[in-house]
């Protein structure tokens, strides 16, 4: 069934999800914040996005011309049935303002991660009067592994077998998946976007990858690398601080999965440690690495990941130490205080909140 689909941003999962939903057969309109709408402009230069790679429907690959591309947020969310926001965490909250003031009611908003965005656009809303207008939620990741790759063109190298995705509240899921699953069948029930947030793999992927590859990315910039050049030691550091996470995930989340166990979910691979998991995922085999660790794999994942679980750990009683460490290791390496610049409880209306109480919040949106 055709839908009318908004993607809000243009960058790599932006234009992926584009393509890949125009070759499909939906609707699709791209827009992007004036400010930041460089690779939009391309695109409409171009007049579509030439799609390599595979389609997470089966479609043949090859030339998709979206219905709309613009700047106009407002036009490309006029009428649509679900708004998919896919942009960095950082990037999100200008997009959840135009929502707020754009978005018309009975639409379902969607967040590509979430990195606990949905809490923060449910605070925003409650704050704007608009609680009860949208269906909002968020996918614990990105549907593909996929760059863009010159003029117009992107790359989709793999695309999930299996998504979690969870609505706030999440009594809500089933009501949104019952549209969802017609755009990306990949979408499963979870248990609430603490669930999703939390256990988002990539917090354990990129920033730990990167960070113990610090040395060789500032001497070299960014080169091409095969699974995120992890060894045997940081996969080792991988499963200890995913241990603290889950620690945090017992007390707030109905079910506890491991960094592997999602990976699983993901890729359909199995292993008996991180570094055997990792190398097991076709998606990986050939990359880039980060150009410096000013890239979103420190910028985003620490503040909007690792630190707000940290903060959530501190705030419901689970000693999380080796989250810290990694976090003040961020922040030393690039002189910014990520504790205070990312989600905090407080941005995310947690704030005073025990774990029982963030609990049946995500589950009934009650607070």
């Amino acid at each position: 069934m055709q839908m009318k689909v908004a993607i809000l941003g243009a960058g790599h999962g932006g234009i992926a999800m584009a393509g890949d939903l125009t070759l499909a057969g939906h609707e699709v309109r791209l827009a992007a914040d004036p400010k930041h709408a460089s690779n939009l402009q391309l695109l409409m230069a171009f007049g579509g996005i030439m799609v390599e790679g595979v389609t997470s429907s089966g479609a043949p690959v090859g030339f998709a011309k979206p219905a709309m591309m613009t700047t106009d947020l407002g036009a490309a969310i006029k009428g649509a049935e679900v708004v998919m926001v896919v942009v960095p965490a950082f990037g999100q909250e200008p997009y959840m303002q135009a929502l707020i003031e754009l978005g018309e009611k009975g639409q379902i908003i969607v967040f590509n991660p979430g990195k606990f965005g949905t809490l923060v656009f449910a605070r925003m809303l409650r704050e704007a009067g608009r609680s009860n207008d949208f269906i909002i939620g968020e996918t614990t990741s990105f549907i593909f592994a996929a760059k863009t790759k010159g003029l117009g063109h992107v790359n989709i190298k793999a695309a999930k077998e299996e998504l979690p995705f969870a609505a706030l509240p999440a009594k809500r899921t089933a009501e949104a998946l019952w549209v969802l699953t017609d755009l990306y069948p990949q979408l499963s029930p979870s248990m609430g976007v603490l669930q999703t947030s939390i256990d988002a793999p990539g917090l354990i992927i990129h920033p730990i990858s990167t960070l113990m590859n610090m040395s060789r990315i500032e001497q070299m910039g960014p080169y091409r690398n095969s699974h995120y050049d992890i060894t045997p030691s940081v996969g080792r550091i991988m499963e200890a601080v995913d241990q603290e996470r889950m620690e945090v995930a017992r007390l707030l989340c109905r079910e506890t999965f491991s960094f592997m166990d999602t990976m699983q979910v993901l890729y359909k691979v199995k292993g008996e440690s991180a570094y055997d998991m990792m190398y097991q995922v076709s998606a990986h085999n050939v990359q880039m690495a980060p150009d410096s660790l000013n890239h979103r794999y420190v910028t985003e994942d620490i503040p909007y990941g690792l630190a707000t679980i940290a903060a959530i750990g501190r705030q419901i009683g689970v000693p999380v130490p080796r989250i810290e460490a990694m976090v003040n290791v961020a922040c030393m390496a690039n002189g910014v205080d990520y504790w205070s610049s990312g989600r905090t409880v407080e941005k995310m209306g947690l704030s005073g909140m025990n774990g029982q109480q963030m609990a049946r919040y995500a589950l009934e949106g009650t607070l």
